[in-house]
């Protein structure tokens, strides 16, 4: 994809997609078949966008500025007349105008992740691949089970995404954290709230083991 301005449908959700997330998507109302419709025949591109106000089904609903674009997968109709869908978040864009000609929200918009400040110490990189790593492990003992390597992105700013997508967050924060202009920014702050849920977590399965062993 380049940072030149294009039309794009909209798919407003109440979720928030981060690049490099894959989304599985339901899709039965006729607008929104429509749009797939139209994607399908093009480059099977679409901006998935939070919804700011207003509902995902039945009415209209204002969407916030920034949000991904999603390059369709995989798609399969079901006898319910339903389309699943699966969809890969590419980079994150900028609505400049809502277009309202169709059934559908389209928007023009400009990928601007090269707006973005990538530049990020060799020491943060490191420090949030450790977390990664530690927060899977955490998280793979609560359920019984072990990993020998953790898989992150190398790259500084698919890196950040991939630890805003594994965050326990609402979905106003998550759209704050896809919305920062700065890499850096992104990674230090979900290292942090993921250094917590990991303290939690190692707590928990501390405490769990304790009663275990009480009961023996």
């Amino acid at each position: 994809m380049t940072s030149e301005t294009r039309r794009l449908p909209l798919f407003p959700l109440h979720t928030v997609l981060f690049p490099g997330a894959t989304i599985p998507l339901q899709v039965f109302e006729e607008r929104y078949k429509e749009m797939m419709k139209v994607c399908l025949e093009s480059d099977g591109r679409f901006g998935v966008v939070l919804i700011k106000d207003g509902k995902e089904v039945g009415g209209s609903a204002i969407p916030h500025d920034i949000g991904t674009i999603a390059r369709v997968l995989t798609v399969n109709e079901s006898s319910m007349d339903r389309l699943h869908i699966t969809a890969i978040g590419e980079e994150r864009f900028q609505i400049l105008e809502i277009i309202e000609d169709k059934p559908f929200i389209t928007a023009l918009v400009v990928a601007d992740e090269k707006s973005q400040k990538h530049e990020v110490p060799i020491h943060e990189l490191k420090l949030a691949r450790e977390t990664v790593s530690k927060h899977v492990s955490y998280l793979l003992s609560m359920r019984g089970g072990w990993i020998n390597n953790t898989y992150a992105p190398t790259d500084p700013l698919r890196l950040s995404y991939f630890l805003a997508q594994i965050l326990q967050v609402d979905m106003n924060e998550r759209q704050r954290l896809l919305a920062m202009d700065s890499c850096e920014s992104r990674l230090t702050t979900c290292r942090a709230q993921i250094d917590k849920e990991s303290s939690k977590l190692a707590l928990s399965a501390k405490i769990e083991m304790t009663l275990k062993f009480s009961r023996q």
